[in-house]
């Protein structure tokens, strides 16, 4: 039997951590709406068509959910690419390849993935929602709560660069590189310029753009990267860095700190780099309307690419 003073001491541990996990801000953002909103189990949509990017897992594993809304896809172990094509005579030659986040646990595929490439592709730009391998979560909901938690409470709200640690991290960077490498292999078939593919990411699909954005080789450089509220890992900037574009928040939960490095050491390394901060918007946003300005966020992005010579001004 354990010493009094010793179980005294786990207890006292135990609501210490349970103090410190409610009390987390991006735990406190999400927890509300999840617990309001369960998702549900959906049928993959038929509509959807899929490249795998690798012959390794199943696309069986993958479960669709919607909170009523918006769908997510978790326990994804085959990497691949879903193709939104502008209408026919309308594609300007570049191609964009779009990594939605979900804490390497889930993606939300619609107001961070499908939403926005159909945007995009109405304006003329080949799109590529990449569904990268997840971390394994548990099949019933309160599990998945609880794995849900403690990846959230565990993160600092003021960090600057990315410090999650998951096997998740390594396998979506490689597979972000393996999807420009795909693109740029076939962008003939889609009628791409080779020259002229970007990668764009949602909080840790943003964390995914920055860690493809300082891992490339010739194949799978990104010709423009999009960094939509993530983080940059602790790494030199390539000496043939592709311009930027970053933007967060400023009541950001989780990342609303770490915008300003990547903007930094950009122009520190002479590169080209555009950052917007929002006064309100939260985490999470992507094409979620909430009578904020950061709902024009991806106007104000159609507006760069348009500039850097990406997209052709509306």
């Amino acid at each position: 039997m354990k010493h009094p003073a010793s179980i005294i001491f786990l207890i006292l541990s135990l609501l210490t951590a349970l103090a410190a996990r409610a009390q987390s801000p991006g735990l406190k953002a999400y927890e509300g709406f999840f617990k309001a909103h369960p998702p549900q189990k959906i049928a993959a949509p038929a509509d959807l068509k899929t490249i795998a990017l690798s012959g390794g897992g199943s696309p069986g594993s993958v479960i669709w959910e919607t909170d009523g809304r918006w769908r997510t896809v978790r326990d994804v172990t085959q990497p691949a690419l879903i193709p939104v094509m502008p209408q026919p005579g309308s594609a300007n030659g570049s191609a964009l390849i779009i990594a939605p986040g979900g804490g390497f646990l889930n993606l939300s595929m619609d107001t961070e993935g499908l939403e926005v490439a159909q945007f995009l592709a109405a304006r003329g730009i080949a799109c590529f929602v990449l569904m990268y391998r997840l971390d394994d979560t548990p099949a019933d909901i309160d599990g998945y709560w609880n794995v849900i938690a403690a990846r959230f409470s565990n993160i600092d709200s003021k960090q600057t660069f990315s410090t999650l640690s998951s096997p998740a991290v390594a396998m979506a960077e490689a597979d972000g590189l393996a999807a420009i490498e795909w693109v740029r292999s076939h962008a003939n078939t889609f009628g791409i310029d080779a020259q002229r593919i970007g990668f764009m990411g949602f909080s840790a699909g943003g964390i995914t753009a920055m860690n493809v954005a300082t891992a490339y080789n010739t194949a799978s450089r990104p010709n423009f990267v999009g960094v939509i509220y993530g983080a940059m890992p602790k790494r030199n900037v390539p000496p043939d860095a592709p311009p930027a574009f970053i933007l967060v928040a400023a009541d950001d939960p989780l990342l609303a700190y770490a915008a300003t490095p990547i903007f930094d050491a950009w122009r520190a390394a002479g590169k080209s780099a555009e950052l917007h901060i929002y006064d309100k918007g939260g985490h999470g946003f992507g094409t979620k309307k909430q009578g904020k300005s950061s709902d024009h966020w991806l106007e104000d992005y159609f507006n760069w690419l348009a500039a850097e010579g990406f997209a052709k001004a509306q």
